[in-house]
């Protein structure tokens, strides 16, 4: 039992440092901001870890990214992403067979996220990010369900 929860604390912190990667370095410019393949990290490691440590990869790394380029979003990030991760990591788990795919609404958590947020601070701004976000959500989202159905469930913690 006490090997398996370290087991899981360090592979958190290693797909903490995947998210970061992934959303630091793997982005496509835009004009106001970037793509990047952060979300697939976010919903890829809620299908892999138990909630809990989910949340935490998802909501560090990704955050700590934002530190890196964009330190305003951070705050909202580490909790958008956070509670992405864990409302997925709950639903994959708990639902049955191919309803388990209907975890990934939880995706459509981040570009609301961020549209409030982004409204709250800087109004206008919010209804220009909406469309980047939502393609890069549901980009992010596509892509872990096709990694996980290639595994195979063979990745499990």
């Amino acid at each position: 039992m006490k090997d398996q929860a370290i087991r899981r604390l360090v592979l958190t912190g290693v797909l903490s440092a995947v998210i970061f990667v992934l959303t630091a370095f793997l982005r496509i410019p835009l004009p106001a901001g970037y793509l990047n393949l952060g979300d697939f990290g976010v919903f890829f490691v809620a299908m892999l870890l138990p909630a809990g440590y989910a949340a935490c990869a998802a909501g560090l790394g990704s955050m700590l990214a934002d530190l890196y380029a964009f330190p305003v979003y951070a705050p909202a990030t580490l909790l958008i992403k956070s509670l992405a991760a864990l409302l997925c990591a709950i639903l994959w788990k708990k639902l049955p067979g191919k309803l388990r795919y209907l975890a990934l609404l939880s995706a459509l958590l981040i570009p609301l996220g961020y549209g409030v947020f982004e409204w709250i601070f800087f109004r206008a701004y919010a209804l220009v990010d909406l469309l980047p976000n939502l393609l890069q959500t549901a980009v992010g989202a596509v892509l872990a369900v096709a990694v996980q159905y290639l595994a195979k469930n063979r990745l499990s913690v």
